[in-house]
């Protein structure tokens, strides 16, 4: 997190010129700018890091230079340098527009901006963000009368902004004859993606004039609490990190109002149900029904204090500075009424979420078999947590230990085979990530289904007009990774 930046005026527009010639690496300017020059490491490798320097002289095709930082004397080939632009005070908002176009001057034009707290930049038509985890920087942002001011506004008239991507997205559905458009976002994480989705689809909700009374645009806003505490959470680079990705339609009618939406998930990371590294944590959702749950709920569910879970016992902390577990499941608790979950479902997924906890405090002990190898069985310190998991997930504890001490081999005839104590915590941790991917998919279908209730009448046929959102994944590599992290990192 980089330290408070000093507030600036606000960024006026550049205006560019799209004539401007565009100089070869190879052209020598009439005076010698500053160059960039991949910088050495320690053991003079080179690394992916760059270091600026000055011209020194030139003969035969190669260039002497000296680095600012270090005052190393380099010589290189002329057709290597990389030329710097000279950037005005505030950055250049398009970097097409930059004379020298190449992995350093994007970056250190990004690097100028972002210390004027500049933080969005384009290149075309792509909106770089780079984010300031600040909120005095952020705040100013996204307040309403900013917002409006991209309403009709053509990308590229006022500063680069996130709305400016939402805004030309829905011109180009809202045309005679528009097409359907999609809108990428990418990045490692912690970027800001999901963040950066939300904030678009607000605008498409505002400026659709689809209103507070529209029921689907506020089923589309309300999509965020819930889908954040059973899809996010706590990793080293990123307190609300989405451990899953979204793809989410928006349905406008021909009048350009919101109609319908759906969403659909991938590669949900359910391996972090049951393991999560040293100071993260495993889904928000675990951490907010046990802190927002009345203590009647609690009862009913025989849950036992966080403290004293082991699928959340493996976190640094139960809590995280800036993150109210307790009204985030308040929040969660309004979203399950606005996609009108009943009484009953709302009580059938507490239990789900208490089921999965419970299950993670079984332990198993060996257990001598007559006529086979050595087998397990739940050990006698875990008997309570066996019959609060069986009760909650309302099947009986002989069931369920026998469904994780016993693997049935074969169908005829069906062979029953003992697990041994280290083979029965595996199938206890599947059990409780199937049943937590079960209880996601069930929760996107949900979603959908209300979220596209009596879409076809309102929509009119073949006038339905869509705009995509695509929150896609964030690259990390942990000490441990799973399948999942590793299809992540492909994708």
């Amino acid at each position: 997190t980089p330290p408070p930046l000093a507030r600036r005026a606000p960024c006026a527009h550049i205006p560019g010129d799209a004539t401007r010639l565009w100089r070869t690496q190879m052209e020598a300017p009439a005076s010698e700018p500053l160059v960039y020059v991949p910088a050495g490491d320690e053991k003079g490798e080179v690394s992916l890091l760059y270091e600026e320097a000055r011209v020194l002289s030139r003969a035969d095709g190669a260039v002497t230079l000296e680095t600012l930082e270090s005052g190393e004397v380099r010589t290189l080939p002329a057709e290597q340098l990389l030329y710097a632009n000279e950037l005005p005070e505030e950055g250049v908002e398009d970097m097409t527009r930059l004379n020298y176009l190449h992995e350093p001057a994007l970056l250190a034009n990004l690097r100028h901006r972002f210390a004027r707290d500049h933080v969005y930049t384009y290149t075309g038509k792509i909106c770089i963000a780079v984010n300031p985890f600040n909120w005095q920087v952020s705040k100013p942002l996204y307040v309403e009368s900013l917002l409006r001011t991209y309403r009709r506004q053509a990308l590229g008239e006022l500063p680069p902004h996130v709305y400016a991507i939402a805004e030309d997205a829905y011109q180009r559905i809202a045309d005679d004859g528009g097409s359907n458009q999609s809108v990428l976002v990418s990045g490692e994480s912690g970027a800001g993606k999901t963040e950066s989705v939300k904030i678009m689809m607000q605008y498409l909700a505002v400026v659709s004039m689809s209103g507070s009374q529209n029921r689907v645009a506020s089923q589309v806003m309300a999509t965020n609490p819930l889908l954040e505490a059973f899809g996010n959470a706590r990793t080293s680079r990123n307190n609300n990190s989405s451990r899953f990705g979204k793809w989410t339609e928006i349905h406008f009618d021909a009048g350009g109002q919101i109609r319908s939406a759906r969403s659909t998930s991938y590669l949900l990371e359910r391996s972090r149900v049951v393991e999560h590294a040293r100071g993260e944590r495993t889904f928000h959702i675990f951490y907010q029904i046990c802190a927002g749950a009345t203590k009647q709920q609690r009862d009913a569910l025989k849950l036992p204090p966080a403290g004293e879970l082991r699928y959340l016992g493996q976190s640094a902390s139960l809590s995280v500075p800036g993150i109210d577990d307790a009204a985030d499941w308040r929040a969660v608790c309004a979203a399950f009424s606005t996609f009108q979950l009943t009484d009953a479902e709302q009580t059938s997924l507490r239990r789900v979420l208490a089921g999965i906890l419970t299950l993670g405090n079984l332990a198993f002990d060996a257990k001598e078999m007559a006529n086979a190898d050595d087998g397990s069985c739940v050990s006698p310190a875990s008997q309570a947590s066996l019959k609060a998991a069986a009760a909650v997930l309302d099947i009986s504890p002989l069931e369920l230990e026998t469904a994780l001490t016993i693997k049935n081999v074969g169908k005829f005839p069906v062979v029953a085979v003992p697990q041994p104590p280290e083979k029965a915590a595996v199938a206890r941790d599947a059990l409780a990530k199937a049943l937590y991917g079960s209880l996601f998919d069930w929760i996107f279908g949900r979603i959908n289904e209300k979220m596209g209730a009596g879409a076809g009448a309102a929509l009119g046929g073949g006038n339905k007009r869509t705009i995509g959102l695509l929150d896609i994944f964030g690259f990390e590599a942990f000490s441990r990774n799973s399948l999942e992290q590793l299809l992540i990192n492909f994708a």
